[in-house]
Parts: structure tokens; sequence; C-alpha cells
């Protein structure tokens, strides 16, 4: 991504625009993981680059105060004796800390202690998020860490979940918005112990980010539900490229719809034929009932249209939605994006799942979405349909 756009900016020397990223499926997983751990400004990338050097040149802990911390001073002798400095150390592996005669749980400490030391340096590290939140601190305490062996020779370090400890680069630029197709994020980020995202959680470096996905792609998960649990609510629905919803849905509303009314009016008419036949037969009272009827019939000629009106109101109000907060992760805005489906598609849905997985890259519902967020982003708005 990096040779991509420096190679984009040596072919176009005067570009002044912004740069949006998109992945699909496990690669939107891939960016999801390099944005999380960006750094807040590009001027950290150099004064990282640096710090090595420059803590080198400072005063460092020597080998016997690192195995002081670690409270293995008594093993000093042995990397005397051997001649083992701090640098060499750090080359050695289990196999050569076992031949000098080292324990297997000393050796794992001095691992561990020396290559996330050597971490800390570089690059941050993915820590087990908590379930508050998408916050990641600088360095695991050394208890999360657990060497292990792949069965290759090489050790990696696995954190406590599970997730093997990664060195994530450094983007050179920041992303305006990151579209993600047909993405598991969702279910990675609860097989990693993640319960919820925390609402004010936000990339470092990247404003915007769209989760879109077909409603039969058995790959794509939502990410809502997990910044606002406790409220059930739908996706946003992409609208058509040419400006209308797909037919096959409007006829299936306008049934539901239609279905509803005739429920509603199915409940007035018994209620009204209830309340007529539990009225009193006497005759002594129905001079009196006529009279009060007639009183009343213009309250009760109001109270009626009030009841439709009541009626009416709430199946408006339910067709506005209202106002979600679905947190910071796109700037205030919702994240889940729901693409119609085809009416040969709603026939049967397992058919078309592996179809539905790939068809972001040729759909016109995800290219002009695409390009509506990318313009107004620069205060341009397409409000047209494609012709």
């Amino acid at each position: 991504m990096n040779r991509i756009y420096t190679l984009f900016l040596q072919r176009n020397p005067d570009f002044k625009g912004g740069v949006s990223i998109a992945g699909h499926s496990l690669g939107s997983l891939i960016l999801f993981d390099i944005l999380t751990n960006q750094k807040d400004s590009l001027g950290d990338i150099d004064s990282e680059k640096d710090s090595p050097n420059i803590m080198d040149q400072g005063d460092t802990p020597t080998l016997e105060e690192d195995l002081k911390k670690l409270q293995l001073s008594e093993f000093f002798s042995i990397f005397e004796k051997e001649k083992v400095d701090k640098e060499a150390l750090a080359l050695c592996t289990d196999k050569d800390l076992q031949q000098m005669g080292i324990p297997l749980g000393p050796r794992k400490k001095i691992l561990n202690y020396f290559r996330t030391r050597e971490n800390s340096m570089g690059i941050n590290r993915p820590t087990p998020q908590s379930a508050s939140g998408m916050n990641m601190s600088n360095m695991p305490k050394e208890s999360e860490f657990c060497s292990s062996a792949d069965g290759t020779g090489n050790d990696y370090l696995d954190v406590g979940i599970g997730q093997v400890s990664v060195k994530y680069p450094r983007l050179i630029y920041k992303p305006e918005i990151f579209f993600a197709f047909g993405s598991p994020i969702g279910m990675f980020l609860t097989v990693r112990g993640l319960k919820r995202i925390d609402p004010n959680y936000k990339f470092p470096t990247c404003k915007g980010f769209f989760n879109i996905y077909h409603p039969f792609d058995p790959v794509a998960y939502r990410i809502e539900p997990m910044v606002v649990p406790e409220v059930e609510f739908e996706p946003m629905l992409i609208p058509h490229h040419k400006g209308r919803k797909r037919m096959h849905l409007e006829l299936r509303e306008g049934l539901t719809r239609m279905s509803m009314d005739l429920k509603n009016n199915l409940l007035g008419s018994l209620r009204m034929a209830w309340k007529s036949f539990t009225r009193a037969p006497y005759p002594a009272l129905q001079a009196s009932e006529t009279a009060e009827e007639t009183e009343t019939e213009p309250v009760s000629s109001l109270e009626k249209p009030s009841d439709v009106n009541t009626e009416e109101t709430s199946v408006a109000v339910k067709d506005e939605v209202p106002p979600i907060n679905v947190g910071m992760l796109n700037g205030g805005q919702r994240i889940d994006y729901v693409l119609q489906e085809k009416p040969i598609e709603s026939f049967n849905e397992y058919l078309f799942a592996l179809q539905s997985h790939l068809c972001y890259w040729e759909s016109e519902d995800t290219v002009l979405l695409v390009l509506k967020e990318i313009y107004q982003t620069k205060g341009i708005f397409l409000d047209q349909p494609l012709q």
C-alpha cells in the first residue's frame, strides 16, 4: 500500500487529494487491524525509526541489571563465561539457552523479556481487548505472554487470548474512508473476546468506516450491534443506482403494510360490533340513551377520527427511523449498509451464497455509495441517480 501510494505520487506530482482504502473479506480484517494500530500523527513514524539509535546512545541498562530485574542474577555468571552480551543474547534461541544449562522457566522469562523490549522500541503490539472498548495499550504485561513453538524451530509470542503478536506496519498517509466489503470483522472481534466496542472509539488516522455487505453473504457480519448491543435496529439499505427500490422489495413492503392495515381495520370493526352487542336493551333506558347519544355524538364523531389519526401517526412514527447513536467509528454516522438482493436471489439464498460474497466488485449500487461518500469528503454531493 505504501509502495503504490509512493508510485502514484511519483506519476502524479500535483495530486493533492485524499486516499480511501477498501478491503474484501479477510482483506478487510487485515486493514482493520492495521488501522487500529496506527499512530495519531505521521510524524511519530520518523521518531520511531530513530528511537532505537537514540536509546543505544543513552544510558541503557546492562545485561546484569536486566537479569537482576528479572530476579535471575544467578545466571549472569553463565553468560559472562560464554561471553554473551545483550546483543548476543537477543540472537539466542531457546535451544541455545538450554545448552548453556539454563532451566526452562528462566529461559522463557529471558526470551520474552528481550523480545518484548525489542518490540517496544519499534511498533506497538496488540493486547487482549477489554470488554468495554477497543483500546490498545503500547505493550502487554509480561504475564500476558506465553512463548510457544510453531513447529519450524521459530518461537512466536502468543497473547493471552490466542492472538499471535504482530508488528503492524505504518501507513505513510492517513486514509479518509475505510470501506469493508463482505467483512467478517464482527465475527473475529467476538472470537478474540471482545464483547462490545466502545462508542467513543475511532481509528487513530481514519475518519470514516463503512461496512457494506450483501444480505445473503455467509461471511459478512454487522458491526453496529457490537457498539449498541441493547438496541435492535436494521442496517441502512443501500439505494438502487437508478434511484428507487427494487420492485420485489417494494411489493413485499406493500403487502406487509396492507396486511397490517387489514388487521387494524378488522380489529376496529370487531371492537365496534362488541360495543353495540353489549349495549343495554331495557326499554326504560332507551329514551335516556337516545338523549345521551345525541349529546355525545359530536364527541364520539370526533373521537373516531382521532383514534384513526393516532393509529396513522403511530404508523408514520414507525416508518420514520429515529436517530441511533452508533458511536464515533464512522464519525457518528451509520456503519452497516446492506445491498438490495436481486429478484432471482430472493428465491433461494443458499444457491446464491457464494455469488453474493463476490458481487461487490460488479455492483453498481456499491460503486455509487463509494463514490458518494468519497466525493462528500470534498464537499461534492452526488444526488442524481446513474442513467
